[in-house]
Formats: structure tokens, C-alpha cells, sequence
């Protein structure tokens, strides 16, 4: 009676073994197609990188004014601190045009990365289509 006891107990912690270990080897199911988690994936904090395009396709385009407008009304609002805004140049198929580059400096949460996208959203439906593009980078934040 002892041995059948005995033999149970060992495939018994052999399978609980067994199943720890693949289930610690398997990767989590990725979230979108082709995304991978980066060392920095549970960074708290994240730059993006608006790209805003100052020629709009109704050719009407955007001036120097209509922009700090667009600045104080839509990006003051939902971050009052931690934005920095470039004046750029791009090279395009038919020459060189102007560009604006905002960097905002933001929390890594779903509310702030939501704010950002009403911003580029309220851009191009303010300008006649301008392109507004961006890039979220995981960064880490030193004094």
C-alpha cells in the first residue's frame, strides 16, 4: 500500500512540474499582431513624437499664428507641462516644407496616450487633413 501511495505522489509532482514549466516557458499571447514586449515595456513614463505637417491637402496650409491657436487651445489643456515644440524642415518629392515636431513628456497610461490622440486627431481635422504622425517611445526619466 505504501509503494502505489508513493508512486502516485511522484507523477503527481512530476506533472505539476511539468505543466510550471511549460507554461513558464510559452510566451504571453501578444496583444497586436508583430508586437513585442521591450526591456522598457513597463516603463512609467513615455515621450511622443508628434510630426505635424504645416502644408494641408485643401492647399490652404497652416500659419505661424494658427498654430500657437492650435497649441493654447487643444496641447495646454490636456498637458500643461512637459511639451517641447521644434520648427522642422522635410525633404518631400517636390521640395523642402515646413514642419512642426512636439515632444510631450507623459505618463504611460491609457488616459494620457488617449489625449495625445485627440491632439493629432483635432490637427488634421482643424487643417483641412494635415498630417499629424507619431512615435511613443518607453523612456526613463532622470534628474
Amino acid at each position: 500500500m505504501f509503494r502505489p501511495t508513493m508512486i502516485r505522489l511522484l507523477v503527481l509532482a512530476f506533472a505539476v512540474t511539468a505543466s510550471g514549466l511549460a507554461s513558464a516557458q510559452s510566451p504571453a499571447p501578444s496583444p497586436t499582431p508583430g508586437w513585442q514586449a521591450s526591456p522598457w515595456a513597463d516603463s512609467v513614463m513615455v515621450q511622443s513624437e508628434l510630426r505635424f505637417e504645416l502644408e494641408s491637402p485643401d492647399g490652404k496650409g497652416v500659419s505661424a499664428q494658427q498654430w500657437n491657436q492650435f497649441a493654447t487651445e487643444t496641447v495646454r489643456p490636456r498637458f500643461s507641462d512637459g511639451v517641447t515644440v521644434l520648427e522642422a524642415s522635410t525633404l518631400t518629392a517636390t521640395g523642402i516644407a515646413g514642419v512642426r515636431v512636439m515632444l510631450i513628456l507623459h505618463p504611460n497610461t491609457p488616459d494620457a496616450l488617449a489625449k495625445v490622440g485627440q491632439i493629432t486627431a483635432d490637427y488634421a481635422r482643424r487643417f483641412g487633413g494635415a498630417k499629424a504622425t507619431r512615435l511613443d517611445y518607453p523612456v526613463r526619466v532622470t534628474p
